[in-house]
């Protein structure tokens, strides 16, 4: 059987990113809305599950391509899918932190302002740049999102392609 001329079938790395993205959009909306995203941990749970999906995207590649795929092509495949998934969820970001929740980065920055407070920062400066400070606080969010997800999707990524089952395709020497 020559395994190089079989056509293998697999779902695309734009249709799994989208998929993995409206996962963590949905988690991201649910602690918006529940007020959990409020909470220190929850972000890192939005991301667990970014890194899992990213995994189990990567593996699946493999076991839809029988794992004839090399290395090289698996991770590729399997950051590919990261990146489609990252852009999504930073666009999403980008207009939750603007215009679906403007609450929540007022909600932030009162928070950092408290706890400048009980520092014993002083608080004349901060009410006048209150927008600086949300300006500044969102673009750090929003760069955040971009290098965290971008590098941990790509780690689960690179355990999938490093722990799946490969095949290697035989060689004519004809």
């Amino acid at each position: 059987m020559n395994h190089s001329t079989m056509e293998v079938s697999y779902t695309s790395h734009i249709r799994k990113g989208l998929i993995i993205a409206a996962i963590i959009i949905a988690i991201n909306l649910i602690g918006h809305i529940s007020k959990q995203i409020l909470l220190p941990w929850y972000g890192f749970v939005i991301l667990t599950v970014f890194i899992v999906a990213s995994f189990i995207s990567t593996w699946i590649f493999n076991a839809q391509t029988k794992g004839y795929e090399p290395f090289s092509t698996t991770l590729s495949h399997g950051f590919k899918t990261v990146a489609v998934a990252t852009v999504i969820f930073f666009v999403y970001n980008f207009l939750a932190m603007h215009y679906f929740f403007p609450g929540y980065v007022t909600n932030q920055i009162e928070a950092l302002k408290q706890e400048a407070l009980q520092h014993g920062e002083k608080m004349e400066s901060f009410t006048t740049n209150i927008d600086k400070a949300k300006q500044i606080y969102i673009n750090t969010q929003l760069a955040g999102i971009l290098i965290l997800y971008l590098l941990a999707g790509g780690a689960g990524a690179l355990l999938a392609a490093v722990s799946a089952p490969k095949k290697f395709k035989p060689t004519t020497s004809e």
